[in-house]
């Protein structure tokens, strides 16, 4: 049985927590029980759909980078936005920190040519699957995570892709792409996903 598919409420939500395990541990409980109580959430008053969409994709975004993890521990985690997004405007802004890591996000071209070294992880817009395909050549076997906005790129080893709809953003994985990827993602995260096999 999958786990169940969670939609995540449309209002800003950032954890904090000291390096240590146990707070960790506690931080990441908070930020499951949280999306778990949210579950099936309707949108609240008083935010533009565009704005609710944007600041609730951004949340999900940082949760699910900040409970992964690298080899090396990247200080700060590179976040590469590429291709034409829809919701990427809150990211590029600038995030806060989570617990202990920084996130430096910044939007790059898909043909610069620094994109397969200077990313930890990949925010990929509206690309087509060519375009996806491309870059994941590109990407080869280094330890990138990516979160895809089109849900279809998931079938073709996107690792978690959103799913925004009029009521809430819920996001799929990949399990075979995360396994590969050399990222390890907290298994309690994963489970929180509806999980899409790739072909």
């Amino acid at each position: 049985m999958f786990p169940t598919f969670i939609r995540l409420p449309f209002r800003t939500f950032f954890l904090r927590a000291t390096a240590s395990r146990y707070l960790h541990t506690l931080a990441l409980g908070a930020f499951v029980a949280w999306l778990a109580a949210w579950h099936g959430a309707a949108l609240p008053q008083g935010l533009s759909g565009t704005d609710a969409k944007t600041r609730s994709v951004t949340q999900t975004v940082l949760g699910i980078v900040g409970y992964s993890r690298w080899p090396g521990d990247p200080q700060p985690v590179r976040l590469c936005v590429v291709g034409a997004t829809e919701y990427a405007d809150e990211l590029l802004q600038g995030t806060e920190p989570l617990h202990s890591r920084r996130i430096e996000v910044r939007r790059l071209r898909l043909d610069d040519a620094t994109l397969a070294t200077s990313c930890d992880g990949i925010y990929a817009g509206r690309l087509d699957d060519d375009e996806w395909r491309r870059l994941a050549e590109r990407i080869g076997p280094q330890a990138v995570l990516s979160i895809g906005e089109r849900r279809e790129l998931c079938r073709i080893g996107c690792m978690f892709c959103l799913d925004v709809r009029p009521e809430g953003v819920g996001f799929e994985s990949n399990p075979e792409a995360v396994a590969r990827s050399g990222v390890r993602v907290n298994p309690r995260v994963l489970q929180l996903s509806r999980r899409k096999a790739g072909p």
